[in-house]
């Protein structure tokens, strides 16, 4: 999907997702009017990280230093996060209108969830065995990595059914309903159902 980039300071109210990789697909806004992509820069998409709270503070910090080293493969490390949330968006999609997840798509996953499974390892973790993904071995494409192995669980474990897109006008995030009725129509309330709403009282002869 073509997207405008634009810089973005990220904030609480758009990780309403209810998980991080929803998150990192909704890093693109506005999907279903004219797409805008928030990450413009590597620091951002570790500015994006920290706020999620998902990676270690000490593994960010890591790669805070390797983005001011090493500049042009922060980028290359960028475009390949990018990459992976637009194979996502593209089986999230699919997932939500009932088809058939597009092949291209799944090879992508796949591919990526190859490489990122490659740098891990398994280690006894509170009384489990667990995978674990130094920084080390994946540098900085360690956020794509993570989150590859991420998107993996969550499209196998999650129950989908509570899986919707905003029907705000510009909007297109993904989110999950956790509510207990399962009929929540918006990201957040506070922003694209007042939206809405505002709308249709104006709207009213």
């Amino acid at each position: 999907m073509e997207a405008e980039v634009r810089a973005h300071t990220f904030q609480p109210r758009d990780l309403v997702g209810g998980d991080v990789v929803l998150n990192l697909v909704n890093t693109v806004t506005a999907r279903n009017a004219e797409p805008v992509d928030w990450l413009d820069g590597y620091a951002r998409l570790l500015d994006w990280a920290e706020l999620a709270g998902a990676f270690p503070a000490a593994d960010l910090a890591h790669l805070r230093s390797e983005t001011v080293a090493h500049p042009r493969t922060a980028a290359r490390a960028l475009t390949r996060v990018q990459e992976l949330r637009e194979t996502i968006w593209e089986l999230l999609t699919a997932i939500v209108t009932g088809q058939s997840p597009p092949p291209g798509a799944l090879v992508g996953l796949q591919t990526h969830w190859r490489t990122a499974i490659a740098r891990a390892s398994l280690r006894p973790l509170d009384e489990h065995i667990a995978t674990v993904l130094p920084v080390e071995a994946s540098g900085l494409d360690y956020l794509t990595h993570a989150l590859a192995l991420h998107a993996v669980r969550l499209l196998g474990d999650v129950s989908l059914s509570r899986l919707r897109v905003c029907a705000g006008r510009q909007c297109g995030w993904f989110y999950l309903d956790t509510s207990k009725a399962g009929r929540r129509r918006w990201c957040d309330m506070a922003t694209c159902g007042n939206a809405e709403k505002t709308r249709r009282h104006r709207a009213r002869p």
